[in-house]
């Protein structure tokens, strides 16, 4: 009998310790590891940006190429070949680009992927489940949701899902937390869901053992009418282009500074909200149960950047917004990009930061520009830190890590 039961014993604990060998997915942090970087590159946006997207886009391959693969998700045979020809033209080593065609275009491939999860020895993908909600909602973007299944039906990958709806851009991690917005949350989802269904969706997609949440959208993250005649594209409450982990215990967030918060209805407005942000993550808690060390990075001086025109130039886009009885076409309206600092890239060897410096702006925004690279070259020593100007992806909406997605590397 004492015989029997010590098999039983070794059973049981094989079993238990086999079990706990099962590697669970999970949602690296960016400073890991990449096999790769995606891209999108099409022609979808308007006339007026197309130029501006693809050059932009094409500044960051090449500032990228050198330390990881680099694939490029584009939509027909033409337009690869196209921008394989500007590559070379632009020195880069189109042997270490992969051109990936899929006929609907992506539009910032941080939103809906795909997204990549590991175990250390295998990838599936992370699948939101994708909504058009206060966006330009067209036929193609109504079926950007697509894409990530796509992707994975052709390179073989299996999909692991969620039933709410999220978008890539809305949450940042570290190894242990993953930090969103309240506010985002809830409207995305149309207060259908609670916020407990919520959070445990995001703990048990991306792996982590705590989200935290921020409440307040800031308005240059709001898509459409801002504030007065403020108008502009923006994610309704993407955390990346605002508060962003640099390590599991610090926090690197936006702040406006006194001076500028005066300059705009928009920066006195999103100055409380960065402000609210701080106090609340100075009472956040790491895991362990310590504070996260929380450093301030600077705000480009919007008003600066806006783009005063007749709303006759934009009266398209105010009739989808149901603004049209608000505004004459003889009014002016403040187009505002959504600039912003914390919309950075993390690959191997190199992080890619939005600049805004330009001949004629203040020294002052130049020192917002050096400030951002000392505050990155401290919390990523080991890479090189490469400024892009980054403001013709902010007119769409999104920036340096919108438009990417990183491919973590496996055993």
């Amino acid at each position: 009998m004492r015989l029997l039961t010590f098999f039983i014993v070794i059973i049981i604990t094989g079993c238990s310790e086999q079990k706990k060998a099962v590697k669970e997915y999970s949602f690296p942090p960016e400073w890991e590891p990449h096999e790769a970087v995606w891209i999108d590159i099409n022609d979808y946006w308007s006339p007026y940006s197309v130029k501006g997207q693809i050059t932009t886009r094409l500044e960051i391959v090449k500032a990228l190429h050198e330390k990881v693969t680099v694939k490029v998700l584009t939509t027909s045979d033409s337009l690869s070949n196209s921008l394989l020809e500007e590559m070379v033209q632009m020195s880069i080593d189109t042997s270490k680009i992969k051109m990936v065609i899929h006929p609907l275009p992506n539009n910032f491939i941080r939103d809906t992927g795909p997204i990549f999860l590991t175990n250390g020895d295998s990838l599936v993908m992370a699948n939101w489940n994708w909504k058009c909600i206060n966006l330009w909602c067209d036929e193609t973007n109504n079926l950007r949701g697509t894409i990530d299944d796509s992707l994975a039906s052709r390179f073989g990958y299996s999909v692991k899902s969620s039933p709410i709806n999220y978008e890539g851009g809305a949450i940042v991690v570290n190894n242990h937390s993953a930090l969103s917005i309240l506010d985002y949350a809830l409207e995305q989802n149309e207060g259908k869901i609670p916020i407990e269904d919520i959070e445990t969706s995001i703990k048990d997609l991306y792996g982590k053992d705590q989200v935290i949440w921020l409440k307040g959208i800031p308005l240059i993250e709001r898509n459409g009418l801002k504030i007065e005649n403020y108008f502009g594209a923006g994610a309704d409450g993407h955390i990346d282009a605002l508060v962003r982990f640099a390590n599991d215990s610090t926090l690197l967030v936006t702040t406006i500074s006194e001076e500028d918060k005066l300059k705009s209805p928009l920066q006195e407005h999103d100055y409380e909200i960065f402000q609210n942000y701080l106090k609340q993550l100075q009472k956040a808690k790491r895991v362990n149960g310590m504070p996260f060390t929380i450093v301030e990075i600077p705000s480009p001086d919007i008003s600066l950047h806006v783009g005063t025109l007749p709303a006759s130039v934009i009266w398209q886009l105010l009739e989808q917004f149901s603004l049209t009885e608000q505004f004459s076409k003889e009014d002016m309206i403040n187009y505002v990009p959504v600039m912003g600092y914390a919309n950075y890239l993390v690959s191997n060897e190199v992080v890619l930061v939005s600049q805004y410096w330009e001949k004629g702006l203040p020294e002052s925004e130049k020192r917002k520009d050096e400030n951002m690279i000392a505050i990155l070259k401290k919390y990523f020593p080991n890479r090189e830190i490469i400024g892009i100007s980054a403001k013709a992806l902010n007119w769409d909406g999104g920036g340096i890590h919108c438009s990417t997605q990183q491919e973590p590397r496996i055993n």
